[in-house]
């Protein structure tokens, strides 16, 4: 059965021209000029992706999606609109209320593209043989009770003190925010939860949260996790300085876990596969192939893959979910946060540089620092001034 898309806008125009852009897509279409008249039609049709504007009479986009969200959790949202609240927006992508937010004027290979990606991103984590190879794990790591009243308490925009005494009721939780916000990367200097919250970010803080509390509840290979957990923070440490000090650019602050994030597969497979994963880095010091190559080959899957799977079931962000996905691969033509992707893959390539190359050999691509205009020298110098393991 072909995919179904439902566009909404209250401007009969736009309706015109994306019924134009679309006409000989392969797309089952539906078209509304108002939210009403898409719940409507949702009530009456399998739809696979709601496209809305934000602005429009009576209810707006924001509780349209937010409707859909709760009717309709496996159908993916997008926003196409003028609107500019960058607040209201990095708020809607953060609560996963929409996965992408598109901006009008829109260019229209653009938008077929991006629309087409997301598709076959979908189709990905929906394959049978991850879908299999999940059904048989023990468990899937879950969300720990923190992160979700942490996330209540930023959605409800609580004060800083409410927050700070949540996460000072975990001494573990509160001891990583500490150490990182007092690291070289951050310089802070304070003893403080409320001090360290704002010098990190709540973002960064929530998704500290998200990953430690993987980190803790994984039973097997203590040393194995210990380095990856380091691994994972000095990959996001220098995630961000390829942003400030190599293009120029300040992240996303929604995007701005994303090297905290993008190893959370192997967790998964050190968990569940751990006899596997023991060969695989013993094997990795003498073997030509990459880790991901050699996942493949003993356990069937990679860890990219099964983490984008993780993040999409958590319902993070689409880039995070795309940094998981591809980082090992990271001019793939699927890719739509092309920028996020490739940062993400020279710092995870540097990072297991400094903490442990015997064992994981991997590659950096440098065509990606073509398609990035950076050169290889300042990319080095920077990390090299900036970074003690």
């Amino acid at each position: 059965m072909g995919k179904s898309i439902l566009f909404v806008d209250d401007e009969q125009q736009i309706i015109r021209a994306l019924r134009r852009l679309f006409i000989h897509s392969e797309y089952d279409m539906f078209f509304a000029n108002s939210a009403e008249d898409a719940l409507q039609i949702l009530e009456q049709n399998v739809v696979d992706l709601l496209v809305t504007d934000i602005k429009m009479p009576k209810m707006d986009g924001f509780e349209l999606l937010e409707e859909a969200k709760t009717k309709y959790p496996l159908m993916l949202r997008v926003a196409l609109s003028g609107y500019t609240d960058n607040k209201k927006i990095y708020s809607a992508i953060e609560n996963n209320i929409v996965k992408l937010y598109l901006y009008k004027p829109w260019d229209n290979n653009e938008i077929v593209e991006i629309i087409n990606k997301m598709f076959e991103l979908e189709d990905v984590l929906k394959d049978k043989k991850l879908l299999n190879l999940i059904n048989n794990l023990d468990k899937l790591p879950t969300v720990s009770s923190l992160y979700t009243s942490l996330c209540k308490l930023i959605e409800e925009d609580a004060s800083m003190d409410v927050i700070s005494k949540k996460i000072e009721e975990d001494p573990s939780i509160s001891s990583k925010i500490l150490r990182v916000a007092n690291s070289a990367f951050y310089g802070a200097k304070t003893g403080s939860i409320s001090q360290a919250i704002m010098y990190i970010g709540l973002i960064n803080v929530k998704n500290i949260v998200l990953t430690n509390g993987i980190f803790d509840s994984s039973r097997n290979n203590t040393d194995h996790y210990e380095r990856l957990w380091k691994h994972v923070n000095l990959s996001n440490k220098i995630m961000h300085l390829l942003y400030q000090k190599c293009i120029f650019k300040k992240i996303p602050n929604i995007y701005a876990s994303a090297g905290l994030l993008h190893d959370i597969g192997k967790i998964i497979l050190l968990d569940s596969f751990s006899k596997e994963y023991d060969e695989i880095l013993m094997d990795i010091k003498e073997s030509s192939a990459s880790i991901h190559e050699l996942e493949l080959e003993k356990i069937g899957i990679d860890h990219q893959k099964i983490g984008g799977y993780l993040l999409n079931w958590w319902e993070l962000p689409f880039p995070i979910i795309e940094s998981a996905m591809y980082h090992h691969d990271p001019l793939n033509k699927s890719i739509i946060n092309k920028e996020l992707v490739q940062i993400v893959h020279i710092a995870d390539y540097y990072s297991w540089q400094i903490i442990d190359a015997e064992r994981n050999n991997g590659v950096l691509n440098l065509d990606v620092l073509k398609e990035l205009s950076i050169d290889i020298e300042l990319v080095e110098k920077v990390i090299a001034e900036n970074v003690k393991e």
